[in-house]
């Protein structure tokens, strides 16, 4: 079980996958699961609400909806029935993206269940990250690549879009694809990757990181702190 450091004294008790757990008051589901003494392998990520993995669907006592969330940024409630969605099966299309073209259309072929779009628009109501998601389908339907990539920039493909769609979709997926379309077709290089991308063609960082690689943990942390400092005088 890990430590979980908290202030609170009241317990409460919260249904995981259907069994009671008496936990602390004051903590995330995320901490609550590690308290119950579940050991996260998967769903935990970056614990900072950014990557997406830790997806959980719950409900409250008295209430008929379904609520979705990340389990790192929400906070237990008394009774909450939860169950941390890991993974939602989705059919994912294969594709080279460099054979194919930034156009609605193309997004449509490689998913064209997005046509049977509900515009009920569930999406953006369980998007963690206020995501416009039905604008998003909108605008590739409309062929406006670059809008859909713009606005989903923040996607952190958690997939409880997916989860909640009625007509089966998998917003997500098709942001994916058109931010990709966008970044390898429409988007401007950047003028310094080439020459970067030689340079570590030519082994010019590697005697740096054969030495960071020789270093032991401490000298490593002593590295990393003064860096961290440099960091906070700029």
């Amino acid at each position: 079980m890990a430590d979980i450091q908290t202030g609170s004294n009241q317990r409460l008790v919260v249904f995981i996958d259907g069994q009671p757990y008496r936990v602390p008051g004051d903590i995330t589901i995320l901490t609550a699961l590690e308290y119950a003494g579940f050991q996260l392998k998967r769903g935990c990520g970056c614990r900072g609400g950014v990557c997406g993995a830790c997806a959980t669907v719950y409900r409250l006592p008295g209430d008929n909806r379904l609520y979705t969330c990340l389990a790192c940024q929400t906070v237990v409630q008394p009774d909450m029935q939860l169950s941390l969605m890991r993974y939602f099966p989705v059919n994912r299309a294969t594709y080279a993206i460099a054979d194919l073209t930034p156009t609605g259309q193309q997004v449509i072929d490689l998913y064209p269940e997005i046509t049977r779009c509900m515009g009920c628009n569930t999406c953006t109501q369980v998007c963690p990250m206020d995501i416009n998601a039905m604008g998003g389908i909108s605008a590739i339907l409309k062929g406006d690549i670059e809008a859909v990539a713009q606005m989903s920039m923040n996607c952190i493909m958690c997939g409880l879009c997916a989860g909640r769609c009625p007509a089966g979709l998998s917003p997500y997926l098709y942001f994916l694809l058109c931010r990709r379309l966008y970044g390898r077709h429409v988007l401007a290089p950047f003028v310094a990757v080439p020459p970067r991308i030689a340079e570590i063609k030519d082994q010019q960082y590697t005697r740096e990181l054969d030495r960071l690689m020789a270093l032991d943990t401490e000298e490593l942390k002593k590295i990393y702190q003064e860096h961290q400092q440099d960091k906070r005088i700029v």
